[in-house]
């Protein structure tokens, strides 16, 4: 029940005409002095007002003017200070009051709430799949969060451009669709991962590894010309804090693995999981940035880094001489070490020829342990098994 102050004593007062009837008869009349000059004359008053006037024009005698004058006033205080009144005056003021509060219920002043970005980012981090999840299931996830019109036509054009552009150790935290963007009115598509930016524009796509990043109220994610406002998508600005959370917990976590032991087996399901199991392996060799490519034209190489590419074979027969020596040739015109992982192990002839090419060749079985299979991989393996003795 709503409740007022009483302008003159300040106790709270009920806000209806009972509540303010009782507060003015229990005080005795002391908070109604202004409520009094506010009152009008009674009908009697003015009728006595109007006879005086009139006697004092018929007789031309101001004694009876001034007596009918003061009968008026006498009549006008008297019913003044009556209980009525008091009534009437407490009744107006409680009828003022819930109009006041009805006013200020039906437009409440609400004042916005501090958004934490940092906070939306970690619960981001949190309800997403975990890394390794299948990447319908990521994209099934950010299309909630999304919430188009249309999403099943949708969810099918992403993953086909996640399948093709995003690698297998990458985390899709977010998925941005600007519509009639291009001349045919076809999306605009984009992608924001821990690691990169995938933006498809009509039929080109692409991978931002550096996006730029402007904060503010204005705040967007750019690639290029290509400007992704953080007011204009729903959750990319929560999305775009999480990769620089995901991108410092990477770092820290590659500084602890690089005085902890062996990386722990993984169960080997498919090709991805192999390539998953390769990253690790090539991270704990000494080669910390290393990645999985994504899935497509990529010329052999399942995993890149600035010092090295790694191939994954997971087939049932051993990998041969040509495959192993294909390797090599793109080794040599990068400039990197050439390693390579397979399920089945080698011929002959391709472990002759790594010899002496000096390419890294493991054996892994499908609990995800591989094994040194030439003097190189033995070497490799040795120093990073001295590095975490230190």
């Amino acid at each position: 029940m709503a409740r007022l102050a009483c302008p003159l004593c300040g106790q709270q007062v009920s806000a209806t005409r009972q509540g303010l009837a009782q507060h003015e008869r229990a005080g005795g009349g002391r908070c109604l002095p202004e409520e009094r000059s506010e009152l009008k004359p009674g009908a009697f008053g003015c009728a006595a007002l109007a006879v005086g006037a009139v006697a004092g024009v018929v007789f031309s005698s101001w004694p009876v003017f001034w007596l009918c004058l003061a009968v008026a006033v006498a009549v006008y205080a008297v019913r003044a200070s009556a209980p009525a009144a008091r009534v009437a005056v407490a009744d107006r003021r409680a009828v003022e009051a819930v109009q006041r509060e009805s006013e200020t219920a039906a437009d409440p002043v609400v004042k916005p709430v501090a958004r934490d970005v940092g906070q939306e980012a970690r619960r981001l981090l949190e309800e997403l799949p975990v890394l390794g999840s299948t990447t319908e299931d990521a994209i099934a996830a950010c299309m909630v969060r999304l919430g188009h019109p249309d999403p099943q036509a949708l969810s099918v054009r992403f993953i086909k451009l996640a399948r093709a552009h995003v690698a297998a150790d990458e985390r899709i935290l977010a998925l941005v669709v600007t519509e009639g963007a291009t001349a045919r009115g076809v999306p605009l598509l984009a992608i924001v991962t821990d690691r990169a930016l995938v933006v498809k524009e009509g039929g080109v796509a692409y991978r931002d590894e550096e996006p730029h990043v402007e904060s503010g109220e204005s705040g967007y994610l750019a690639s290029g010309p290509r400007l992704f406002f953080f007011k204009d998508h729903n959750g990319l600005e929560a999305a775009v804090a999480a990769r620089a959370l995901a991108a410092s917990s990477r770092s820290s976590s590659r500084s602890r693995k690089a005085a902890a032991a062996r990386p722990p087996g993984r169960l080997i399901r498919e090709a991805r999981d192999a390539e998953l199991v390769a990253v690790e392996w090539m991270r704990y060799l000494g080669f910390e940035d290393a990645v999985a490519t994504p899935v497509g034209a990529d010329g052999g190489i399942d995993v890149t880094s600035s010092r090295a590419v790694a191939q994954v074979k997971m087939e049932a027969k051993p990998t041969g001489r040509p495959v192993v020596q294909q390797l090599h040739g793109v080794c040599v015109h990068e400039g990197k070490t050439g390693v390579f992982f397979s399920l089945a192990g080698y011929t002959p002839q391709a472990r002759t020829w790594a010899e002496t090419s000096g390419t890294v060749l493991f054996r892994f079985d499908y609990q995800g342990s591989p094994e040194p299979v030439n003097a190189a991989a033995h070497e490799l393996l040795a120093a990073a098994d001295a590095r975490t003795r230190r």
